[in-house]
Parts: C-alpha cells; sequence; structure tokens
C-alpha cells in the first residue's frame, strides 16, 4: 500500500481546539464496497423558511430520497435573506457560516435551488427542483473512485460533543487534491415556513444544516493522487453548535471533493450517520 505521507503530516500540524486526537491513518486493505461500489450523491436543498416554493422542493427531496434511500444524502442549507429573521413570528436565524458562503461560491440567486453533489448539470450549477430528478440519476449509478463510511457514533451528553471515525477506502486511482468535510446536520426542526401565501406555524424542516464542523471547506484528506488500496481513518470529537436543538435527531455527513481543476468542487463520495440507529 502507498502511504499518504504529505495528509499525514498535514493532519499532525493542525493543532485545532475543535478536534479531539485528530489522526489520519492507514487501516489496512478492507474495502467494504469493493469495485462494484457506485457514487452516492449529495443533494444541498438550499432553502429558507421565508420562501414561498421551499416547501415543494423539499418534498420533492424526500421523494428522491424515497426512490433512492441512504445512497442519496439530503442536507437543508438554508441561505439568503430568506433565512433570517424577520418577526413577529420568523425569529429564528436559520443560516449558517458555511452556507453563506456556499450562498457566495456557486453563484446561488434563486430560492429553491439544489446542488447536485456540486457538478454542473446541462451547464448551471444551482438547479431549479424540476432538474434535481435528472441529475440526482446521472450521477448516482457510476462507478464510486472511493468509499466513504462513518464509524457508530458516540454522543456526550455531559459534555455535549460527538465522537467518532470516518474511513476511506480508495477504489479507482486518481489524481489531484482532495478534501473531507465533516457536516452536522439536525432534523425534525420544528418552526415557522412560508408556504405559498400561508404561514405554517409548526412545519418540519428535515434534515437542517447546522454546521460544517472542520470548516466550510473541510480539510485536505489526499495531497495529490491516491491509487486503490489506500485507506484512511479520521478521529473526530466536536463540541455540537448551540443551534443545535434536540441532539438525539442529530447526524455526521461526510463528504470528499475535489478541491481544483476542471472538476473543482465536485463530491465524489458521500455518506451519512445518524447519532442513534
Amino acid at each position: 500500500m502507498r502511504p499518504l505521507l504529505p495528509v499525514l503530516l498535514m493532519l499532525a500540524m493542525l493543532g485545532c481546539d475543535q478536534i479531539d486526537n485528530p489522526g489520519l491513518v492507514e487501516t489496512g486493505p478492507a474495502l467494504p464496497g469493493g469495485s462494484t461500489t457506485t457514487r452516492n450523491v449529495l443533494l444541498e436543498d438550499c432553502t429558507g423558511f421565508q420562501c414561498t416554493n421551499c416547501p415543494a422542493a423539499a418534498q420533492q427531496a424526500e421523494v428522491l430520497k424515497g426512490i433512492y434511500g441512504d445512497r442519496l444524502v439530503v442536507v437543508g442549507v438554508h441561505m439568503g435573506h430568506f433565512a433570517e429573521p424577520n418577526g413577529p413570528n420568523y425569529t429564528t436565524d436559520f443560516r449558517t457560516p458555511a452556507g453563506n458562503e456556499y450562498r457566495t461560491t456557486f453563484g446561488i440567486n434563486f430560492y429553491p435551488a439544489g446542488l447536485v453533489s456540486r457538478v454542473p448539470y446541462l451547464g448551471a450549477s444551482g438547479l431549479a427542483m424540476g432538474s434535481w430528478s435528472s441529475a440526482v440519476a446521472n450521477l448516482i449509478d457510476q462507478p464510486a473512485d472511493m468509499d466513504v463510511w462513518l464509524e457508530p457514533l458516540t454522543y456526550n451528553d455531559a459534555g455535549n460533543t460527538v465522537s467518532g471515525a470516518v474511513k476511506v477506502a480508495i477504489l479507482r486511482a486518481f489524481n489531484g487534491p482532495h478534501n473531507l468535510t465533516l457536516y452536522l446536520t439536525e432534523d425534525h426542526v420544528i418552526d415557522w415556513q412560508l408556504d405559498g401565501n400561508t404561514h405554517v406555524e409548526h412545519y418540519d424542516h428535515r434534515h437542517v444544516l447546522r454546521a460544517a464542523l472542520n470548516s466550510t471547506w473541510g480539510e485536505e484528506l489526499i495531497a495529490s493522487s491516491a491509487q486503490p488500496g489506500d485507506t484512511l481513518e479520521l478521529a473526530f470529537s466536536y463540541p455540537l453548535p448551540a443551534n443545535v436543538l434536540e441532539p438525539t435527531n442529530c447526524a455526521i455527513v461526510a463528504y470528499v471533493y475535489s478541491t481544483s481543476g476542471a472538476d473543482q468542487y465536485a463530491v465524489k463520495q458521500v455518506t451519512e450517520r445518524k447519532f442513534t440507529p
């Protein structure tokens, strides 16, 4: 197996206060998915609780989730003025620093919009919900360059922290630097939502992005290239953000994406694990 020394050295120097004993190490040759593993897809639903058409988009995301199951990871990323507090009822600030930066980077200027593994479809990155189904289908059966999975998560109530490990197995040779990002999401957040002309008081907001735990753009996982058989493990421990209402409704989303070249920002693999089974 070819060691990924630049990655090991980079993590040894991180020194981040939020990470408890981080370590990216080779974990052996076991490849849980094998060469037949296909690409999972990340659907980032760019939304807001004062967006009149966003409930229809959220419903479309759930329809697709019902079709593809765990192979499709949905994250509700609240963005822009539609996610800002605007009293007397819309008092919650659903925005996140990561969501705001993604809005600028990907040029999201209408809502609802969807980022489908951040891969342009028919020349566009931010997609109207009518294109989500085709864009997901276009990617989800492609052979995967890697498999990514999360070990069981541990939530410490006393410290309000989540701990676990993310593992990566390289299945196909590829070049170019790649980052790993960890999202914390919360499901079933009950709050107001504008649906058409109706103000819905007890709306069920699904898969809400609460934070990008290891920063908006994550951290370097692969410095230059990877070969089949390379396997990596990153242990992590993070405090939950103050905006989390119910930890047992939370999940970790881990995804790897390209940071340069023609496929910059493209999510190559993604997985999700809830705090509780």
